[in-house]
């Protein structure tokens, strides 16, 4: 009989397992808690990095927003600055909604000097110019439907407009020029701005005729334009008053305004020009106008005609006694011109031109002198009204 098998005792490996399952269990158990940790350290990382972007950015939006209040009180200030230089330039003008809706688009007006507000107001004043010229030839570029005194009227328009031009030219040159004083470059401002003024009135008064039933047609078309550019040459004269004006001095005057009186004769007539007034009027004269033929011409206008033009010494018209029938234009070319007659009553121009013969305000003077130096010694000029008046 076979002996028996003995087997070995597996007790000891049997011992071991569960040591091993045992440890391999913990780190089982130990992986999910690990993995929490981990995962709360993480997200409390992303928490913190979360919370800090936060701040930044609500903080951004603090400075963002306080910025944003600053620059609104910024511009509620200039605003209010501006609005306030708006009412210190148009205290004392005659139009001021039109003063105030022109300085309102002036940047920088506060702190703008008062002549160049003025400048800036007579270039407004000359785009007004233009726009009324172009308004008007548009009308006579359509004759058909026009009224001669329409026609009349739009054609001596025409003509101030290029003169106002001119004068506001004038003006914005003696604001900026540094070449005199300013209370002369005043003067002269003064003088050529009342000028263009007159000139939109004269333009409109071309309109009226001798009856309501035949005054020209096109005047309510055009007037609100040339109003427009009146009101802001009157606005300038307005804001002009507040510079420095030139000082009144003591001494009479010949004619209040004109200067005071020196040996007899105003004191900006020049000595030569005095000299020449004194001496006899035949020896100083360069042309001689006679009725009877006995001079260079018969009638003045042919006189002016022949005189140089832009002339930089004096150049004199002598007028011998008599009464000269014409309408006399002396145009702006004519400069340095003295006109001498022989006495008030003795040396006469006249003439008659009227509304009721078609003629327009503009070209009814007798004698229209358009130049800045313009002297004249004891000549009376008339002009008659209608034909069958007296003149006066």
């Amino acid at each position: 009989m076979a002996p028996p098998t003995v087997r070995p005792k597996l007790r000891p490996a049997a011992a071991k397992l569960p040591l091993t399952a045992t440890v391999l269990s913990l780190a089982l158990l130990l992986l999910p808690l690990g993995f929490v940790a981990t995962h709360r350290a993480f997200s409390g990382g992303v928490a913190v990095s979360t919370s800090a972007t936060g701040d930044e950015r609500h903080r951004e939006e603090r400075v963002l927003l306080a910025g944003n209040k600053d620059d609104g009180n910024a511009d509620a200030a200039a605003a209010a600055e501006h609005a306030a230089a708006v009412d210190r330039h148009c205290a004392g003008t005659l139009h001021r909604e039109v003063c105030a809706s022109t300085l309102a688009s002036i940047p920088n007006l506060a702190r703008k000097p008062l002549r160049d507000v003025i400048s800036d107001v007579v270039a407004r004043a000359a785009a007004a110019v233009r726009a009324s010229s172009s308004n008007c030839s548009s009308y006579l570029r359509r004759p058909r439907g026009l009224r001669v005194r329409d026609r009349l009227a739009l054609s001596d328009c025409l003509e101030l407009f290029g003169r106002t031009l001119g004068q506001l030219g004038t003006a914005a040159d003696e604001l900026s020029a540094g070449n005199r004083t300013a209370e002369e470059s005043i003067a002269g401002v003064q003088t050529v701005l009342s000028a263009a003024l007159t000139n939109q009135y004269t333009c409109l008064e071309g309109f009226a005729g001798p009856s309501a039933s035949e005054d020209g047609r096109v005047r309510p078309y055009i007037q609100g334009r040339i109003y427009h550019v009146a009101h802001l040459v009157s606005n300038s004269l307005a804001m002009l008053r507040r510079l420095p004006q030139r000082r009144r001095r003591r001494g009479r005057e010949a004619l209040e305004g004109y200067g005071r009186v020196r040996r007899g004769f105003p004191s900006w007539v020049s000595a030569g020009d005095r000299r020449r007034l004194l001496e006899p009027s035949a020896g100083a004269a360069d042309l001689v106008v006679a009725k009877d033929g006995s001079g260079n011409f018969t009638t003045v206008g042919e006189a002016v005609a022949a005189a140089p033009n832009n002339s930089d010494s004096r150049f004199v018209i002598y007028i011998k006694a008599g009464g000269y029938f014409e309408n006399v234009e002396v145009g702006p070319e004519k400069t340095n011109l003295m006109f001498v007659g022989d006495g008030m009553w003795k040396t006469v121009i006249k003439a008659s031109r009227n509304v009721v013969d078609n003629s327009t305000t503009y070209r009814s003077a007798t004698l229209a002198i358009e130049e800045d130096d313009a002297s004249e010694r004891e000549q009376r000029s008339r002009t008659g009204e209608v034909d069958h008046r007296d003149p006066f």
